[in-house]
């Protein structure tokens, strides 16, 4: 049975696309607000999404928030490729990196599941 994926839901736009994505790969998708994000009891294996673009350094407080804990979820935040600072400040804090446009792939990866088309299963990042 595919893992769940955590959205850190606050702006539709950028859920419905999750949602799709992970249609596509075929995972079920559950919607926390930024405030359940805070209090939640995450698994060590837990993947949480979030746009980080979105009121950035409220993002930057939850990451270090969950990067805190132990066991600390999977971090997945989404941004544009132009974002380059903003970027480097997620890299930094040890967050997976998806660009909007590539992120299929990278829930895959973080997910252990395939992408439609792909041969094999990627590896757990």
């Amino acid at each position: 049975m595919a893992k769940t994926l955590f959205l850190v839901e606050d702006e539709l736009l950028f859920a419905q696309r999750l949602r799709a994505a992970a249609g596509r790969l075929g995972v079920p998708v559950q919607a926390v607000s930024p405030a359940q994000a805070h209090t939640r009891a995450w698994e060590g294996n837990d993947v949480v999404v979030l746009q980080a673009t979105l009121r950035p350094e409220q993002q930057l407080e939850l990451i270090d928030h969950l990067r805190g804990l132990d066991p600390a979820p999977v971090l997945i935040a989404v941004s544009g490729h132009l974002e380059t600072e903003l970027r480097q400040r997620l890299k930094a804090r040890g967050v997976i990196l998806a660009a909007h446009s590539g992120m299929d792939r990278v829930l895959a990866r973080a997910l252990g599941v395939s992408v439609p088309g792909d041969a094999a299963p990627h590896p757990e990042t």
